[in-house]
């Protein structure tokens, strides 16, 4: 049976939020960039697991959330990724971290650079090796009219 995920996509103009994964044991992807999010619960649907995540992980609770794509990752062993996105409209410093190391706002050409840079750790840190990351922001950036 394929586990069903969401992932959060908040964004500012042409930026979206990534967080910094923690370096623990037994996580996946341990110290990269990647997105919010989590798994969905039984009989939760996704979009108020996307909600839920947003709250637990950052204290941020957005006044609508659309779903981008729900996708099945063959990279991840058939993951069914459930992608959500909403405008940040909080400023950073009012967002309390509470999963991962850092979190930070880029462009899609950041993204795609594969590294980006941790104002806490003060150095670049790799984005998450999977094509689903860039090819989710290129999606986002095209449907908010930031790129074609």
């Amino acid at each position: 049976m394929t586990a069903d995920v969401v992932v959060i996509l908040p964004y500012v103009e042409n930026r979206v939020l990534l967080q910094l994964r923690d370096f623990n044991a037994g996580i996946v992807f341990p110290g990269m960039w990647g997105f919010f999010g989590g798994t969905v619960e039984a009989g939760e649907a996704p979009k108020d697991s996307a909600i839920r995540e947003l709250v637990e992980e950052i204290e941020y609770r957005p006044a609508e959330m659309r779903l981008l794509e729900t996708e099945v990752v063959t990279e991840l062993d058939n993951l069914v990724s459930h992608s959500f996105f909403c405008a940040l409209t909080a400023p950073l410093e009012k967002l309390v971290l509470h999963e991962g190391l850092d979190y930070g706002l880029y462009t899609l050409d950041e993204v795609l650079s594969g590294q980006l840079h941790s104002r806490k750790l003060n150095k670049p840190m790799p984005v998450i090796p999977v094509s689903y990351v860039p090819r989710a922001v290129r999606k986002l950036m095209a449907r908010l009219g930031v790129i074609r």
